[in-house]
């Protein structure tokens, strides 16, 4: 009986280091079409609380945001080359940084990012034109966070171990 315990704990803790190995996507959209130009400032959030996250899950997320120029300049003076500041959560570049042209935005998040959707789900972003105008579209976020099989087979491993020490000590 002992050897079949045994064996019961160890296929539990390997299956559950396999498959915590694993993860699941939750993605958030944010739908926009605002227009910045030079100087102005335009602020958002990515709120995964409605989306079934728990919180201190995520393992790790990117960020997407579409930007797209206007196109709208004199025949004799071009729509110049935009630049565009990208600050999520505080200004540290940790995630954010800064672009040249209307380029889409694509960033995985950094420790600071990431720290603050585990807290509170939430992510805070700010997009400055610093030069130039342009569109922003749509700010799309993902992030990975074990699957919920994952999770059970982990705590049934846990339990698991857990009776057997509690047997070993009764001993």
């Amino acid at each position: 009986m002992k050897k079949i315990h045994s064996i019961f704990i160890s296929a539990c803790l390997i299956l559950s280091f396999i498959a915590t190995s694993t993860a699941s996507t939750i993605t958030d959209t944010v739908e926009q079409n605002i227009y910045l130009s030079t100087w102005q400032t335009y602020h958002y959030t990515h709120d995964l609380t409605d989306n079934d996250f728990v919180l201190g899950n995520a393992l790790s997320a990117t960020l997407s945001i579409n930007l797209y120029d206007d196109n709208i300049g004199l025949w004799f003076l071009p729509d110049g080359p935009e630049k565009t500041l990208f600050v999520i959560e505080n200004f540290d570049f940790d995630t954010g940084g800064v672009t040249f042209g209307a380029n889409d935005f694509y960033n995985d998040l950094g420790i600071q990012a990431l720290g603050a959707i585990n807290y509170n789900g939430l992510l805070d972003i700010t997009v400055t034109s610093l030069y130039g105008d342009f569109f922003i579209g749509d700010s799309v976020l993902t992030v990975d966070v074990p699957a919920p099989t994952s999770i059970a087979i982990l705590l049934c491993a846990l339990l698991a171990f857990g009776v057997n020490q509690s047997r070993k000590a009764k001993r």
